[in-house]
């Protein structure tokens, strides 16, 4: 997320950013692979099995994989422990794959690219960090929809989801489609505990060979999910770090990755770079494609939070007057020239996080780390909700089977 974590405990959504440099400009290079790889055609592909392939420039799988597994080189929240162990053990059989063929005599080496760019999103850490920054976008989406919203979006039994982009039919294709990347795998990593059970049931002839088939199949579902649980706290704000760190979402998933100067930008057909964060367009379209990508959107919920996402924008849009766009070219595939899809990061995190316009410029030293600045009519000074810096965590030792 940052080269110095411990320079993101004074971060707030007044400090100043550079998204163009380091690790942020890479990180909206491989946000840009998921606009393009899922666009409104992907629906399409899912169905035919066709998948978006990723060809590296060079042969180094083996060795960024191995780097993974010395955890100082990943930041804090993206080590082994907060994620879910399928990611691990898919990682760890990846390498050996990959180590396998590079390890064949001189002649017979095979190559470990391409990959599917869902297998590359698994164990691929640049990946799982756009992930991260995506559910820390969804957790301030949420927050703010309950206490911020100026309207309430009609019941998901009222919204026309067969408008949307992406609709659950579309979903249960993308799931299905994940599922047959699955199956791919060379190793498949189990509880031993659940196969244990299974087995039991089975040789006492409780279980029939159908339905043991089905709850084998089943079994490594349940390594997707996180060993320990965790979640922001009720009813509270997020503190300044996580504020900042929801505004870098918005530009990392939602802004196309700008050139370093403006001739550059007029050459290479890219967004012109900005004195001023506050200045850089979102695109909404991009932004739902990123979280779709990432496989944020799950069943109704993903209708429900297109909805929050589409709200998000008509009332930053309100506020904007005259600071949002439509797309230019009216033969993009990803344009629609129906509504307004771009609008300025400075009037979104005005109304999703209540942070003023008062973006400091990166030539002024001093006010290059200003204090939190909120708006005294957003809703965030309005609710008078507590700010918290902790999380609410589950777990339970005696049903967790690591712990047991």
């Amino acid at each position: 997320f940052i080269k110095n974590p411990k320079n993101l405990q004074s971060k707030n959504g007044s400090s100043k950013i550079r998204p163009g440099a380091g690790a942020l400009a890479m990180e909206r290079c491989f946000a840009e692979v998921l606009a393009r790889a899922n666009g409104p055609w992907s629906s399409e592909t899912a169905r035919k099995s066709i998948y978006s392939m990723i060809y590296p420039g060079h042969e180094y799988t083996t060795d960024l994989i191995m780097r993974q597994f010395d955890q100082k080189n990943i930041p804090g929240d993206l080590r082994w422990v907060h994620l879910p162990p399928s990611t691990f053990f898919e990682a760890a059989s990846h390498y050996y794959v990959s180590a396998h063929r590079r390890a064949l005599a001189q002649k017979t080496k095979l190559l470990t690219i391409p990959l599917p760019l869902q297998k590359e999103q698994i164990f691929n850490p640049t990946f799982r960090s756009l992930k991260r920054r995506g559910e820390q976008l969804i957790n301030a989406l949420l927050l703010w929809y309950e206490f911020g919203a100026r309207s309430l979006i009609p019941d998901l039994t009222e919204t026309k989801s067969g408008d949307k982009t992406f609709s659950a039919r579309n979903f249960v294709q993308k799931q299905s489609h994940m599922k047959s990347l699955e199956e791919q795998s060379v190793f498949t990593t189990i509880f031993s505990n659940d196969l244990e059970v299974i087995l039991q049931e089975m040789r006492s002839r409780k279980l029939s060979p159908s339905l043991a088939a089905d709850r084998l199949e089943s079994l490594r579902v349940r390594l997707n999910e996180r060993a320990i649980g965790r979640r922001p706290i009720p009813n509270t704000l997020p503190n300044h770090k996580n504020v900042y760190l929801g505004v870098l979402a918005l530009i990392v998933l939602g802004s196309a990755p700008s050139a370093v100067t403006v001739s550059d930008a007029v050459v290479m057909n890219m967004a012109e770079p900005v004195d001023n964060t506050d200045h850089i367009m979102i695109s909404k379209k991009r932004l739902v494609a990123s979280l779709h990508a990432l496989n944020l959107q799950t069943d109704d919920f993903s209708i429900r939070l297109e909805d929050m996402i589409d709200l998000l924008w008509k009332e930053a849009k309100s506020g904007s007057g005259h600071n949002i766009r439509r797309s230019d070219d009216e033969n993009d595939v990803e344009s629609d020239c129906n509504e307004v899809d771009i609008v300025e990061l400075g009037w979104l995190k005005l109304t999703l996080f209540g942070v003023t316009l008062n973006q400091r410029s990166k030539f002024c030293l001093p006010c290059g780390n200003p204090r939190p600045a909120y708006s005294e009519e957003s809703w965030v000074v309005s609710s008078k909700l507590k700010r918290a810096k902790g999380e609410l965590v589950r777990h339970d030792a005696e049903k967790c089977l690591l712990c047991r």
